[in-house]
């Protein structure tokens, strides 16, 4: 099991902020890659009603759910979809379902007619975000290196990881091994569910961390409800040239017919926010093939590489 802090929300944005509750929370993200926020505020009811409304829309047959799906020829992310992704060599992840949409609502955003997702998803959403952007400046991913906490952009994504069934390409991860891309992400604790019931997480499946200066991955156990836990990306890694470091982690599937249910929130830079780096990430592809003769890169051109290198061709 990965040991990592839980912090309440008080005990960060109370009228008395603790010195070391700020210390604890720098350390499990820089050790661990993740921590968890206790009692944010009307967060575990907004959790409640989005998995909800995202079982009734999961529940909808697979033609319906598809008039939602993104156009990505044209760059277009929003809405569903199943199976896009993979990562290095491995298999596709054909289980993990995704539903776009950005935070807080905008025009662009689809949202289904069968079933009421929007009003869960963006409250939800919301919640996050604000949380987000208030743990960002504690750590100094803020206005001092560059990164305008006021002009984020906040990407959900719903995901539900569905039972193996009879049609698995053999992959034995909901998620293969990966980064995300962006600045900071907001997750849920995972819901399961067998035959329409609530269960616990089994013990093989789940999150799975690999710690910034570990070798191995270690399962996040979070049974509490009540947390939000968040890990750093890899934009976040730049703009901090290594002083904090993305988190690589993998969603392993469980053996039997069990479904999982979330929501991941991506905190994004604008498009246009410039970053000159020094991280070791400057010498990936994606950075080291876009930069300009400064040696910067903008957030859109890591976006853009990243979806191509991750996208299911």
């Amino acid at each position: 099991m990965l040991k990592f802090e839980t912090i309440s929300y008080e005990a960060l944005f109370g009228p008395t902020p603790q010195a070391e509750a700020l210390q604890r929370l720098r350390t499990s993200l820089l050790e661990s890659g993740i921590v968890g926020i206790r009692f944010v505020p009307g967060f575990e009811e907004k959790v409640a009603a989005f998995i909800e409304a995202a079982r009734t829309f999961s529940a909808l047959p697979i033609e319906v759910k598809s008039q939602y799906a993104p156009q990505r020829d044209s760059g277009d992310v929003l809405g569903f979809e199943l199976g896009a992704e993979k990562y290095d060599d491995q298999l596709p992840d054909d289980k993990k379902a995704s539903y776009y949409a950005f935070v807080p609502n905008i025009p662009k955003n689809k949202w289904p007619q069968e079933v009421n997702l929007q009003t869960p998803y963006v409250e939800l959403g919301t919640v996050i975000a604000d949380t987000a952007r208030k743990i960002l400046h504690l750590i100094g991913l803020n206005e001092e290196i560059g990164l305008d906490l006021d002009k984020l952009e906040f990407l959900g994504r719903m995901l539900h990881y569905q039972k193996i069934g009879d049609t698995t390409n053999g992959n034995p991860n909901w998620a293969g091994a990966h980064y995300d891309h962006g600045v900071f992400t907001g997750l849920l604790p995972a819901f399961y569910f067998e035959e329409g019931k609530l269960v616990p997480e089994p013990e093989e499946a789940g999150l799975f961390i690999r710690p910034p200066r570990g070798k191995t991955f270690h399962k996040v156990c979070a049974k509490d409800t009540s947390l939000l836990l968040f890990q750093v990306g890899e934009f976040g890694q730049l703009l901090s040239h290594d002083r904090i470091q993305a988190t690589e982690h993998v969603v392993k599937k469980s053996l039997g017919g069990i479904e999982r249910f979330t929501m991941a929130l991506f905190v994004d830079a604008k498009p246009d926010t410039r970053c000159t780096s020094i991280s070791t990430l400057a010498q990936d592809g994606r950075y080291a093939d876009n930069r300009a003769q400064d040696g910067s890169i903008t957030y859109q051109q890591w976006g853009e590489a990243s979806f191509a290198r991750y996208l299911v061709k």
